[in-house]
């Protein structure tokens, strides 16, 4: 697998540092953690071309695929190989040869996008890297379904409006997330599920409008900044050794 183009790199390094404090190392160490609980992609190969495609979705087994640059080229096959006259004798053999003929289209870099590698359904994005339906968003990496968001990583579910998100699920107009699921419109979040309009809250889960929360518990704003210090440096210590951390999802399904 080639090396995370290095605008995500540096996306990475940066979200990072902006989350946590530092940089706990290169993207491509974490590979295993950022897809995890992440819908993946799939990789095929082009059948008219042999070239490498990424497809997103479940197929039949046998399906064949093609390379979303490669759509003018599989229309000009099908437009001159008309069915033969012994496969038009019945319904089934009509059904069953343009069956066989049914390829579906990869790779699908859309509109005004550019910069993106290993992606499909990608619309009006720039910088993307591992990761399909992404739509008006800037450096995506390791994520299913993004809009109007930028510095997604091992996300999914990333609604209008989020900017700088780790492994989060369902958000909306949040910034700086680490480890979240269902925040709406709050920043500052890191292992939270269900909060609402909130700032710097940290293992919170069902608040709304509230600031300087650890564990729900709201804190005078010399004293969260300690402990919230100590928590993003455990985190960090924890990630740098095995290249992974425990996940929200595990949280909030009581598997931890």
């Amino acid at each position: 697998m080639a090396k995370a183009p290095e605008n995500i790199s540096r996306a990475w390094e940066s979200t990072c540092k902006v989350m946590l404090g530092k940089s706990v190392g290169p993207i491509d160490d974490y590979n295993a953690y950022l897809w995890k609980y992440v819908e993946p992609y799939h990789l095929t190969k082009s059948a008219i071309s042999g070239k490498e495609v990424v497809v997103t979705g479940d197929y039949k087994k046998g399906a064949c695929f093609i390379s979303g640059e490669e759509l003018q080229e599989y229309t000009n096959i099908i437009g001159k190989t008309p069915l033969n006259i012994n496969e038009l004798k019945d319904i089934d053999s009509i059904i069953a040869t343009i069956c066989e003929r049914v390829y579906y289209s990869g790779n699908d870099i859309l509109g005004n996008s550019g910069q993106a590698t290993l992606a499909n359904r990608i619309v009006d994005s720039t910088f993307v890297y591992k990761a399909h339906d992404i739509f008006y968003s800037k450096y995506v990496t390791h994520t299913y379904l993004s809009k109007y968001s930028e510095y997604i990583f091992g996300c999914e579910s990333v609604g209008k409006g989020t900017h700088f998100a780790v492994k989060s699920f369902e958000t909306y107009d949040d910034s700086r997330l680490f480890e979240t699921v269902r925040v709406y419109e709050s920043s500052d979040v890191i292992y939270s599920a269900n909060l609402e309009a909130c700032q710097n809250c940290l293992f919170c889960f069902n608040l709304r409008s509230k600031r300087h929360a650890i564990g729900n518990l709201e804190l005078p704003g010399a004293k969260f900044a300690v402990l919230k210090a100590k928590l993003q440096e455990d985190i960090r210590s924890t990630l740098e050794s095995k290249k992974t951390a425990p996940s929200i999802m595990e949280i909030v399904g009581g598997k931890c």
